[in-house]
């Protein structure tokens, strides 16, 4: 495999990263997302941000475009809030079936490599399901965090069944079986949730940007212990009361904030805990850490924390799995 550019767009950022085989020789990000889309209501600032990102690059390592096999993205952009619509996958699925369903294209207007868009993935009801309840339940999506997984099981040698969390802009849990293939997910807005929160309401005069300074699993705890036993709202507002009138210190609070305002979350990956299985915590710190403490706090045992590293490229690594198959398959 030549030179690939790996993009991995969410909600709120974008990361380009320039591999000669499994070498990183340049990257580049912007500060855009599909909220941007959602804000705008057109994808321009997308497609202004992956130009910007490939033009870097090249800049970085001194190639021409011409000398790129190609583009990889997982992620959002194959959204329909994103820069070309690639439809959602129904479950399960793994890396045979996401290769299958990408698609290969050249968007001039960003730049002349080809550029291979893999799709994201839905779960939704069995056909003539009429609980309303279930339905809702079962109805999901996701568009990345398998490539993520896929990247995280090659790397760390996962072998056998594991349930796995992924928080970021969002929060993607899901099963996982021996084979690799993702056998259901469930969804958490997890770090939209703190920045709205923390960003447009009062709370923004009481808490710092980033919010999370410094991890204090006790104040962490308490937060979580807070909200389950009295409901995430009248926990958030408890942050900035208990630095008004109680001597709390802002990263205390904070603490406190976080760890009631992921209560949900928390408890929506408790679901798919099991004891004959790991747990796998990914993701960018310190939300992994976070979901750590917490789950270790829920006794949950079999509890696997991704390294810095292995968090970094797993989603590129994944990716590049599935471009190989892509070109694999497109051979045969």
């Amino acid at each position: 495999m030549g030179m690939i550019i790996t993009v991995d767009c969410g909600t709120t950022n974008m990361r380009c990263r320039l591999y000669e085989g499994n070498t990183v020789r340049a990257e580049a990000r912007r500060k855009v997302g599909t909220r941007n889309t959602a804000f705008d209501g057109h994808p321009g600032k997308l497609k202004e941000g992956l130009r910007e990102c490939v033009e870097e690059i090249l800049e970085q390592s001194g190639l021409e475009a011409r000398e790129i096999e190609a583009i990889v993205s997982s992620g959002t952009l194959s959204s329909d809030v994103g820069i070309y619509r690639v439809p959602h996958v129904a479950l399960p699925i793994g890396v045979e079936k996401s290769a299958a369903h990408a698609v290969m294209v050249t968007l001039p207007e960003i730049t002349s490599i080809p550029i291979l868009f893999i799709p994201g993935e839905k779960s939704l009801p069995e056909a003539g399901e009429t609980d309303e309840v279930r339905i809702v339940e079962l109805v999901d999506s996701m568009s990345g965090e398998e490539c993520e997984m896929y990247g995280l099981r090659a790397l760390m040698g996962l072998e056998g069944p594991f349930a796995i969390t992924l928080p970021g802009s969002y929060n993607k849990s899901f099963e996982v079986d021996g084979e690799g293939i993702i056998r259901s997910m469930y969804t958490g807005m997890c770090g939209e949730f703190i920045a709205a929160m923390s960003e447009h309401t009062l709370l923004r005069h009481c808490l710092s940007d980033p919010v999370l300074q410094t991890v204090l699993p006790e104040r962490l705890i308490f937060g979580y212990e807070y909200a389950k036993a009295h409901g995430v709202s009248p926990s958030l507002i408890k942050t900035r009361n208990v630095q008004l009138w109680h001597n709390w210190t802002r990263d205390e609070a904070a603490n406190f904030f976080v760890g009631a305002i992921l209560c949900d979350d928390i408890r929506t990956v408790l679901r798919i805990v099991r004891d004959d299985r790991p747990t796998v915590v990914g993701g960018g710190d310190p939300l992994r850490t976070v979901f750590a403490t917490l789950l270790a706090h829920e006794g949950v045992k079999d509890l696997i924390v991704v390294d810095d590293e292995t968090a970094r490229i797993a989603s590129n690594v994944g990716a590049m799995m599935v471009y190989r198959e892509h070109i694999r398959q497109q051979r045969a």
